[in-house]
Parts: structure tokens; sequence; C-alpha cells
């Protein structure tokens, strides 16, 4: 009896364990030519552009995670054309957005997002090492979407382009007056050389 009460247990836990495997939902960006977005920068031969969404429509339409909203986080793509004979590298860990006032703040470690949209309590008040936590709360698919997603090392060849996301606070209400894109290390691979920095106002034109 004990025994059949254990296995309908389990077959319970499979059960829920499936069925909240299967609530999130992958989405594809569709991404356009670098120069085709408001905000962007052409400059040495390379276009940055950048979009950000900053209402829970506009987040629902590249994450099935309306916990980006409630939390104020901003999703930001960054869309990366080269057309140079060399190779280019960025890193999105050096990807900064400066404010009205120049502070400069840097985009949110992708692991620290997905652990506060997931977990019941905030990050600090949890002593397990964040690996751990991440096996434990998030979704599978909701990891590997955002896993494909991020803009973390791009190596970018010469005449290709790239993508991802990165993420900072939302600012208040939504707006981004003042609000710029700030990219201090954009590595000429091939020489082992910084270009200049890239810097563009985030404000949509209306």
């Amino acid at each position: 009896m004990k025994a059949r009460i254990v296995l309908l247990c389990l077959l319970s836990w499979a059960t829920q364990a499936a069925l909240v495997a299967g609530k999130y939902k992958a989405k594809d960006i569709e991404v356009r030519p670098a120069g085709e977005y408001p905000a962007h920068q052409d400059f040495q031969n390379v276009v940055i552009a950048a979009e950000c969404y900053t209402t829970q429509e506009e987040i629902l339409q590249v994450f099935d995670a309306k916990k980006l909203y409630e939390k104020e986080i901003m999703p930001v793509l960054v869309v990366v054309e080269n057309r140079n004979e060399f190779a280019l590298r960025i890193d999105g860990r050096a990807i900064y957005m400066v404010d009205e006032n120049g502070a400069s703040t840097p985009a949110l470690d992708p692991v620290d997002v997905l652990l506060s949209i997931t977990l019941k309590k905030p990050l600090s008040s949890y002593s397990t090492k964040r690996e751990i936590l991440l096996q434990r709360s998030v979704e599978p698919k909701m990891f590997s979407d955002f896993q494909r997603k991020v803009f973390d090392e791009k190596l970018i060849p010469p005449h290709g382009s790239d993508f991802g996301v990165i993420f900072f606070r939302l600012p208040e209400n939504g707006d981004l007056a003042g609000k710029r894109l700030y990219l201090p290390e954009v590595e000429n691979l091939t020489e082992g050389e910084e270009l200049m920095f890239f810097e563009f106002d985030l404000k949509r034109l209306q």
C-alpha cells in the first residue's frame, strides 16, 4: 500500500513537472538591418543599433515572461553590422546605459535576471549557489531561450552581423529621454586593437 502511494505521488509530481516545463513558449525576435532602427550609430564601418522594450506588451513579444515587466527589467536588443575586412569582438558585459547626468550603469547579469523573475524571494536571501538555484528554479525552456538570445561575447566576422539582448533597470515610466547606450570596448579582433567607443541616444523618434 505504501509503495503504491509513493508511486502515485511520483507520478503526480512527474505530471506537474511536465506541465510546468511546457508553460514557457520561446519566441523568435524579428531582427531588421541595424540602420533601420531609430536608435543606431554608423561609425568606422560598423553599425550598432538598439531597440528597448519598455512596456509589458513589447516585452512579451520577445520573452514569454510577464515578470520582467513586473520586476522593472528592460530588455534591450542590440544589433551589430560589421562592414570591415577584420573581425570584431564585443562583450555584452561591457555595455552601459548612460543617463542624462552622465552616470553609467552596466547591463544586468543575465543569470541574476533569470533568478529574479523565478525565485519567490530576493536573490540575496538565498545561501545556495546561483548555479544550483538555476537548476532548481528556472524552467529549462526559459533557460534555453534566454541563453540563445543573450548578448554575451560576440565575435562578428568581416562583413557579418549578429545580435543579442541585454538587460537594464526599466527607467521610471519607461521614459528613455536622456538615456544613451555606451559601448567603450569594440575590438578589432584581427589586429588586437580597440576601435573608438560607440555612444548613441536610446529614445525613440516620435
